[in-house]
């Protein structure tokens, strides 16, 4: 099975499910990480328990159709769950989910660079909600379209629009004052 593939219809069964396992385990991670504030051990733990109960379900599954939409709303919503449990409404990162984004082959210079404008983008992305914050990751890290967003967080598309403005605005802000 195609990558391609596991983004469009599937039946559950052990080979792609490994195969969706493999492909899509560390993108949730980093969206669940973004979710929990940058928590990434609690994002792995809520994304393995997402593949826990995917397949626990499978027989009760038939054909999923966007895979990577339907696996996120199953992320999003263990790690809501595990913010509800711990109490935490605001969410705060430390950013490890840009970690994976500065590339192994690049020159000491440029990686020291990168991080130093990734740790000036973390410290912008703190000052947003957790839904705002949400939204822009989607938006511009995954490049999800405001419909998928939407249904993704299970937010109107009005609502997805005015959590992107109001982000975009206070991002502005906070970005004039570094």
């Amino acid at each position: 099975m195609t990558s391609a593939q596991t983004d469009r219809v599937i039946a559950i069964d052990s080979r792609n499910f490994d195969e969706l396992y493999r492909t899509k385990r560390t993108a949730m991670i980093a969206y669940a990480t973004a979710i929990l504030g940058g928590d990434s051990a609690s994002a792995e733990d809520v994304v393995d328990e997402a593949f826990t109960d995917i397949w626990k379900k499978r027989h009760a599954l038939s054909r999923i159709e966007n895979v990577t939409v339907w696996l996120r709303q199953i992320v999003r919503n263990k790690a809501i769950d595990l913010l509800r449990k711990t109490g935490r409404v605001e969410l705060h990162g430390d950013g490890e989910i840009f970690d994976q984004q500065i590339s192994p082959a690049r020159s000491p210079e440029d990686s020291a660079l990168l991080s130093s404008e990734r740790r000036w983008l973390e410290r912008a992305l703190e000052s947003l909600n957790g839904f705002q914050r949400e939204a822009i990751v989607l938006c511009y890290f995954e490049g999800c379209s405001l419909q998928d967003i939407a249904l993704q967080t299970g937010a109107s598309l009005g609502t997805v629009k005015t959590r992107l403005y109001y982000a975009r605005r206070r991002l502005a802000v906070v970005l004039q004052h570094m």
